[in-house]
């Protein structure tokens, strides 16, 4: 966490720029950054177990330790941990178990006894390029084994005064006689952070360390470079399948386009069409109105003329029953009269009268 500007031709941060303002804006309010705050107690608690697995301290000092969740938490594995930040309101927020345990300090100060372990975790890119040195001479001076994390990438935080790549503040350190532990990981506090520790390295030993480290990444980026390479051909294929599909979707599609327009024009001489159809229709239909109202009125004249015609009708039928009555009359007459004759040709007087005046006759 921050430390102070020493003097007025350096480009380090105050006190006064840690406030809870800052904490609030960089963390968030929702953050809650404290020892009451579950997740953050349990991540301080998770660095806790693994710092003491790697390096088993007895005694601890976290320079730029803000609230103190760090010391806390070693504090609570078994480790004399103490722990100084340049943040008034820091020191006074941590909580009354740890508070004996803080200080306020600056990295500038020379550091008082000596502590199994030193850490430092992104608190020297708040700091000026000069204090940033003296702050390593004073923790190089108080142990022989340094936790060191400071972002190399983060330009955008306005007190971030001192950002240098990693490589870079690890060499400041070999100056100084400490080299990275190539053998521990600490990527559970950041992908930069390292374990540098006081030795009296030959040069080969460096060397030794470092190619290590460097043959079996290199061997892990040769195989993610050839995954990379099979997928980018698997990839590439794909592509030029999708590509040929895409060209013959795109070869579908306008000759349907084509044929939605020749379907068009169709559909508009059709419309044309219709639209003559239609205003032909609406002459012919006014036309037909007007013949509905003569029609209507000849209707009229004719629902008269009908009337009179029923009316005659009737007179007429009612005649037609009275000479169908007649008829059926004199039908019976003819039957009787039939009937009369049949039986006259029958006697014998008849007969006797038609030999007398008939051919036969001598």
């Amino acid at each position: 966490m921050p430390v102070e500007r020493t003097n007025a031709t350096t480009a380090g941060t105050t006190d006064e720029d840690y406030s809870a303002a800052y904490y609030a804006a960089h963390l968030g309010e929702d953050a809650d950054y404290g020892w009451h705050n579950e997740a953050w107690r349990n991540f301080f608690r998770q660095a806790a177990d693994r710092l003491v697995a790697v390096a088993n301290p007895a005694t601890a000092l976290d320079v730029g330790c803000a609230k103190g969740l760090l010391v806390q938490a070693l504090a609570e594995k078994g480790v004399d941990a103490r722990g100084f930040d340049i943040s008034t309101h820091a020191i006074e927020s941590a909580t009354p178990e740890v508070r004996s345990r803080l200080s306020v300090g600056s990295v500038t100060e020379p550091i008082e006894g000596r502590w199994s372990l030193i850490s430092c975790i992104e608190v020297l890119e708040h700091v000026s390029p000069v204090d940033a040195q003296q702050a390593i001479d004073n923790m190089c001076a108080a142990t022989d084994l340094i936790l060191f994390s400071s972002s190399p990438t983060d330009f955008r935080e306005p007190t971030h005064v001192n950002v240098n790549p990693t490589g870079t503040w690890v060499r400041w350190f070999a100056e100084r006689g400490f080299y990275r532990r190539t053998d521990v990981n600490l990527s559970f506090l950041s992908a930069w952070a390292v374990l540098l520790e006081r030795a009296d390295l030959h040069a080969a030993d460096v060397v030794q360390r470092y190619e290590d480290q460097f043959t079996s990444l290199n061997a892990e980026v040769l195989e993610r470079r050839q995954a990379m390479l099979e997928k980018f051909r698997e990839d590439s294929q794909r592509d030029d399948e999708a590509a040929e599909q895409a060209r013959l979707s795109e070869a579908a599609a306008q000759s349907r386009v084509a044929e939605l327009e020749r379907q068009l024009l169709t559909q508009r001489d059709h419309v044309i069409g219709t639209e003559a159809a239609a205003a032909r229709a609406s002459v012919e239909l006014d036309a037909t109105v007007r013949r509905l109202r003569a029609a209507r009125t000849a209707g009229k004249r004719q629902a008269t003329r009908l009337e009179s015609l029923r009316k005659e009708l009737k007179y007429k039928r009612f005649l037609v029953k009275k000479q169908e009555r007649q008829i059926q009359d004199l039908r019976q007459r003819v039957k009787r009269g039939e009937a009369e004759l049949g039986s006259l040709r029958g006697s014998r007087s008849y007969r006797v009268g038609r030999f007398l005046t008939g051919p036969f006759r001598r």
